[in-house]
This record gives C-alpha cells, sequence and structure tokens, in this order.
C-alpha cells in the first residue's frame, strides 16, 4: 500500500515539473523578445502589407538584422506604419539617407519580409509623404517589385483607354481607302500602257505579215516563170532530148554487156588457178617424197658406205602424167 502511494506521488511530482518547465518556457520564449536589445526604427508604405506579420524579418541585402515589432495604420490613415526592432550594433539613423526600405516576398508563399539596402546612384526619392510626426526614427521606403509592375501595367491600360478608337478608326479607313485607290489607279496605268504595247506589237505583226505576203507573191510569180521556161526549153528541144535517151539506153546495154563478159572472164580464171593450184599440190607431194627418199640413201650410206658400189639399183618409179597436156 505504502509503495503504490510513493509510486503516484512521483508521478505527480514528475507531472508538476513537466508543467513547470514547460511553463517557463512559453513565459520565456514569449517574453524574450521584450528582453531583446535593439533600437527602434519606423517605417511607412504606401501599399498592401499583406503577408507581412508581426515578428516578421527584417533584413539587409538578405542578412537577418531586426524583426518586426507592430503593424498598424499611420496617423493620417493613408500608409500603413511598420515599426521594426533592429540590432543595437546597426545604426540606420546615421546613414537613413543612404538606406531605403522595401516590402518582398518569400518565393511564391506570399510570406513577406522588410528589405533594407543602400540607394542607388541617381535613384529618385520615391517616399510617400509624411506630414505628421513619428515616435521613433523614419526610415524611408519605396515602392515593392509588384507594386511598380501593377503600376506599369494599370500605366498601360489608362493609355489605352485613353486612345480615341473612333479617330485613328477613321484615319485607318481613309489609309486604306486612299491606298486601294492608288492601287487601282496604278493598275489602271499599267493595263494601259500594256494594252498599248500589245498593240504596238499586233501592228509590227501584221506589217511583218503583209511583207512576207508580198514577198510570197513574188516567189510564185518567180516560180511559175521559171517552169514556163523550162517547159519552153523541153518543147524546143524535145527531139534531142528523146535522142540523148535513147543513147543514155544503147549505154545501159553495153555496161549490162561489159559487165556480163567480165562475170565470164572472172570464172575462167578461177578454172586456171584451180588447175594451176592442184599442178602445185602435186610437184609439192613429189618434192617432199624425194626428200624423204634422199633421207634414207644418206642413212644408209652413213651406216654402210659399200653400199654405194656393191649395192643393187633401185627400182623403176611410176611418173604420173601431166593433168595440164
Amino acid at each position: 500500500m505504502v509503495a503504490k502511494i510513493k509510486t503516484k506521488l512521483m508521478v505527480g511530482i514528475f507531472v508538476l515539473m513537466g508543467f513547470a518547465v514547460a511553463t517557463a518556457a512559453i513565459i520565456w520564449l514569449g517574453m524574450s523578445s521584450y528582453f531583446e536589445k535593439g533600437l527602434h526604427y519606423v517605417a511607412y508604405f504606401d501599399e498592401s502589407v499583406q503577408g507581412l506579420d508581426k515578428d516578421s524579418p527584417v533584413k539587409y541585402r538578405g542578412v537577418p538584422i531586426g524583426r518586426v515589432e507592430s503593424i498598424k495604420v499611420a496617423p493620417d490613415a493613408t500608409l500603413i506604419e511598420v515599426v521594426m526592432k533592429i540590432e543595437e550594433g546597426l545604426k540606420p539613423e546615421e546613414h537613413r539617407g543612404d538606406v531605403v526600405a522595401q516590402l518582398k516576398s518569400i518565393g511564391i508563399t506570399g510570406i513577406m519580409f522588410v528589405e533594407i539596402e543602400r540607394k542607388q546612384a541617381n535613384e529618385p526619392d520615391l517616399a510617400p509623404p509624411i506630414n505628421f510626426s513619428a515616435k521613433y526614427p523614419i526610415v524611408a521606403t519605396k515602392p515593392s517589385g509588384i507594386k511598380k509592375l501593377l503600376e506599369g501595367i494599370d500605366d498601360v491600360v489608362s493609355q489605352f483607354k485613353g486612345l480615341n478608337f473612333g479617330s485613328i478608326s477613321t484615319k485607318l479607313e481613309t489609309t486604306l481607302d486612299t491606298t486601294n485607290q492608288a492601287f487601282k489607279d496604278l493598275q489602271i496605268k499599267r493595263l494601259s500602257s500594256e494594252m498599248r504595247s500589245s498593240l504596238d506589237s499586233i501592228n509590227k505583226t501584221m506589217d511583218s505579215v503583209e511583207k512576207t505576203s508580198a514577198s510570197f507573191s513574188s516567189l510564185v510569180d518567180n516560180t511559175n516563170r521559171t517552169v514556163s521556161s523550162i517547159y519552153s526549153v523541153i518543147a524546143e528541144n524535145k527531139k534531142e532530148i528523146a535522142e540523148a535517151i535513147s543513147g543514155l539506153r544503147r549505154s545501159m546495154q553495153n555496161a549490162d554487156r561489159l559487165l556480163a563478159n567480165g562475170a565470164a572472164l572472172v570464172k575462167d580464171t578461177d578454172d586456171g588457178l584451180y588447175s594451176f593450184q592442184q599442178q602445185l599440190n602435186t610437184s609439192m607431194q613429189n618434192l617432199e617424197n624425194a626428200t624423204g627418199e634422199l633421207d634414207n640413201l644418206l642413212k644408209r650410206v652413213s651406216d654402210q658406205p659399200s653400199q654405194l658400189i656393191f649395192g643393187e639399183p633401185p627400182p623403176a618409179r611410176s611418173v604420173e602424167p601431166d593433168l595440164a597436156d
């Protein structure tokens, strides 16, 4: 029983200690901002500060140097007052003429922070006018990039709306009508010049045709006269022409006979050549046989020289009759 009570007591003490630590941590975190050391400055923005909350960071060229302490409407009910607490080591009041505050967003989340940076050379002063007193030193501001973009779009839209579309439309129609008329006039002039050129070409062609017709008529007349002259020459020399034709026929007949005799002569010559070739072949055979017998004789004499004296004579050789006789 005592052990059970002791366990419950230990659990209760542990829970109380945890609750006390949590309470102390919450109080410390909540009060830490009040004990932070820093200097207060105020900036007035002439635009929406949607996305900028209390404790949003204040940065100098991307480096955190403080936080937003409060956001409210300025006394003139037009501007937005943003009170900032900046580290003590930094003293923007010494360079307030050279620095400017601007709202910037973190990515596409819509969360805003205050960016403090130095003014560029010859940069115009875009800070809104302030006609009331401020509790803290004032840091000049300039419009955010989003506001500049929207203002540029508004300016373009305003200029576009300010255009006199009625006058522009009338002038455009007048210009188009003038252009169309100019093109029509140009086309008419071009067509007229082309037609004139075509007519000139046709006239030149007709002149050439007439000259050609005259030349052709002259050629026909000359041809007729030439044919008539030929006819008259033939009529006057008809007898001589007939005799010449007869002589030509006789000459052709003589040529035919001459060709026939030549063919016969060639045939006889072929027969003589054939007979001579036969005799020549026979003589060559006899010469070949004699050469063979002479070789045999020389071999026998070389082997048996006594055969020249004591040998028997060879048998008589028959001689073929001469075919040419």
